[in-house]
């Protein structure tokens, strides 16, 4: 589908969506999606020096779910390279050179990953629990992969865009223009312990990863995400209030709701000295333990107009904040703003904040010798 939105200004934005990502990689493919967004990219080199100048901004990612390639420049030069563009994604124009090339870049980048403590933890927990590799994958699969597998995991995923976002103050992209995927994802998560592979290269002494993980969640993500930021938005937030600024245990602390495909689960992350680990577990139980504190008129109405003057803003520069449309929908804060009841927040957040029913991971306990 193409999403049509007028921009405010003469900057346009042109965003490609893949939908699919790591929710269709099997065993032997753990990070083929973005060792393909890397090879992508090249099939455009020949226009990157008109790019620059052009100064047409541009960038891709891979997430658990999309692929996402995006530009954005004044409508008067971008407008000269949206079919150049998907005409170049189209094709798997890409060498065996090349294809070997990329994969050392991108193992390079996974070492940088595991070298990190939090980003070393959460992608060690999510393969214990969920047997799920991330964006980043599985060292000895992308050391194994061949050039043939790509090419396959091309048509698979690449054949054609799941949705186009089109930012224009002048020009409309027509749906029929485009030919779009009909990928049927069937998948669903569970908690489990799966006898996995884990990267447990460096002993990280002076401080403790955790992780506290919720309840998996069918329904009401938009919501979740309402709640989670009343939670821990900002320094006056309850979570950063007790944590940080009356007891010092932190830095930060974040609390989200990760996407898996049409499911979510919400995770409070932090890191912590190891002799304050009790303590940040029983200051974060503390206050899911007290929604009231935070779960109430006056923070509710601070955060809605938090959010609708947000919308305001990213409605100037239209073009670069499109965040909300690559949701599907029912995700998004701002499908809810107009019409969120607080009781429906505290009635959701009896069911799903529960913290006895959290699972509480200790890096320094479960994945470090």
């Amino acid at each position: 589908m193409v999403v049509n939105l007028k921009s405010q200004n003469d900057l346009s934005g042109f965003y490609i969506i893949y939908e699919g990502s790591t929710n269709l990689e099997k065993p032997g493919w753990y990070g083929i999606s973005h060792i393909l967004e890397h090879l992508l990219c090249k099939t455009f080199l020949h226009l990157m020096e008109d790019f620059d100048r052009d100064s047409i901004s541009w960038n891709a990612y891979t997430d658990s779910n999309i692929i996402n390639f995006h530009f954005t420049g004044l409508e008067s030069k971008l407008s000269k390279y949206r079919n150049k563009i998907l005409d170049a994604l189209s094709k798997f124009s890409i060498t065996k050179e090349q294809f070997e090339i990329e994969r050392d870049i991108v193992l390079s980048e996974y070492e940088d990953y595991f070298n990190s403590q939090s980003e070393a933890h959460s992608m060690n927990l999510s393969r214990k629990l969920f047997n799920d590799y991330d964006p980043i994958g599985l060292k000895s699969d992308l050391v194994n992969l061949n050039f043939l597998d790509c090419i396959n995991f091309f048509e698979l995923q690449f054949q054609h865009p799941s949705k186009i976002i089109n930012v224009s103050k002048t020009y409309k992209m027509k749906d029929n223009e485009i030919e779009f995927s009909n990928i049927k994802i069937l998948k669903n998560v569970a908690y489990g312990n799966y006898d996995v592979p884990f990267e447990l290269g460096n002993d990280f002494k002076d401080k403790t990863s955790l992780l506290m993980l919720g309840p998996i969640i069918d329904k009401n993500h938009a919501e979740i995400n309402l709640i989670n930021i009343m939670m821990s938005m900002g320094l006056t937030s309850q979570l950063y209030k007790e944590v940080r600024e009356k007891r010092g245990l932190v830095y930060y602390i974040h609390c989200y709701q990760s996407r898996m495909h049409t499911q979510g689960l919400v995770t409070i992350g932090t890191m912590t000295a190891n002799k304050n680990v009790k303590k940040v577990i029983d200051c974060v139980e503390e206050v899911l333990n007290n929604p009231k504190a935070f779960l109430n008129k006056q923070r509710f109405d601070l955060i809605k107009d938090f959010y609708t003057t947000k919308r305001l803003k990213e409605e100037i520069l239209r073009y670069d904040n499109v965040g909300h449309h690559i949701l599907p929908e029912g995700w998004s804060i701002y499908d809810i703003l107009d019409t969120v009841k607080l009781k429906d927040l505290k009635d959701i957040y009896s069911e799903y904040y529960d913290f006895s029913k959290f699972y509480v991971s200790n890096d320094k306990k479960e994945f470090q010798k």
